[in-house]
């Protein structure tokens, strides 16, 4: 009960902080439920799974537009109990676009408050170009990120010193590089290839140190461009192999993800982690909106 009382507390309370909900706030209410499988001897026999109650680890609001106004997480670091609430984010927009987000966290004793706030900045083509988070209670800069693009607002650069992501595009826009750089050295790339509805990357390290390794990324799309399936194998060692299959409504909305691991010697794969999305609305959620939602839906 008081952790109940508390959320309902900081909702009304939200505009105290800068933030004021209208009444439109969480028209969709996604919810985002997680299960662990557990196997038993060698043999691989499934032993059951986890969170057989279904508790959402997170749970994200929208508006009619699909517009993200808050994203409340559960568990913590220490106490994994999907009761207990771990922080909320609260976003504010103006003009349809992201000008600010204040995350407030939870202590172990159910206690809330604002830690930090992030600003967003626009160029005069409303390009994001500058993201930068404070601490609530001192207004001091903990992390800032910017952002470069090219003449066809691709996002070539990400900056948050001293690292930086590098990207290159081919001519119809898709992303054919990805490259990490720490301290002006190459820490790794990804070089991306284009087939039907296949994309296929190669990531290798460039770390120096004898360790480095390679794996190939495989993601495939369904005729309207939804991804479906992704798979990483290790190519230059044994190592974890994965792969993830996405599932979607009629209206590509998407309703569950499966993720399977294998070790590289094993070349069969096993269920490891289930995710199930669960929607409430009134309204009925069309293709434009689901494309919205699920930018925000980050299965980790």
């Amino acid at each position: 009960m008081k952790q109940i009382a508390i959320i309902i507390v900081i909702f009304l309370h939200l505009n105290l902080f800068g933030q004021e909900l209208s009444e439109e706030a969480g028209v969709f209410e996604v919810q985002l439920i997680r299960h662990y499988h557990e196997y038993g001897d060698i043999l691989g026999m499934r032993k059951g799974k986890t969170n057989r109650k279904s508790r959402p680890y997170q749970k994200l609001y929208f508006n009619s537009k699909g517009t993200l106004l808050k994203a409340i997480s559960f568990g913590k670091h220490h106490d994994a109990d999907l009761r207990l609430i771990d922080n909320i984010n609260v976003y504010n927009y103006k003009e349809e676009k992201l000008i600010e987000s204040i995350k407030y966290v939870s202590d172990y004793e159910g206690n809330l408050y604002p830690y930090y706030k992030s600003i967003y900045t626009y160029n005069e083509k409303e390009q994001l170009v500058d993201e930068s988070t404070f601490y609530y209670k001192t207004d001091s800069l903990f992390f800032k990120t910017t952002y470069e693009y090219d003449l066809n607002s691709n996002n070539v650069k990400t900056i948050f010193n001293p690292t930086y992501y590098q990207r290159e595009f081919d001519s119809l826009n898709r992303i054919i590089v990805l490259r990490k750089v720490y301290k002006n050295e190459l820490r790794w790339a990804f070089n991306y290839m284009y087939a039907d509805n296949i994309r296929t990357g190669i990531f290798q390290t460039y770390y120096n140190d004898g360790k480095d390794y390679s794996i190939k990324e495989t993601k495939k799309y369904n005729s309207k461009g939804l991804l479906v399936e992704t798979e990483e194998v290790h190519l230059s060692k044994d190592g974890l192999d994965k792969k993830t299959k996405y599932f979607y409504d009629k209206n590509g909305m998407i309703l569950s993800v499966e993720k399977y691991n294998s070790c590289s010697f094993e070349k069969t794969y096993r269920l490891v982690w289930s995710y199930k999305i669960r929607t409430k609305s009134n309204t009925k959620i069309n293709y434009e909106i689901a494309e919205r939602i699920n930018k925000h839906i980050n299965i980790d």
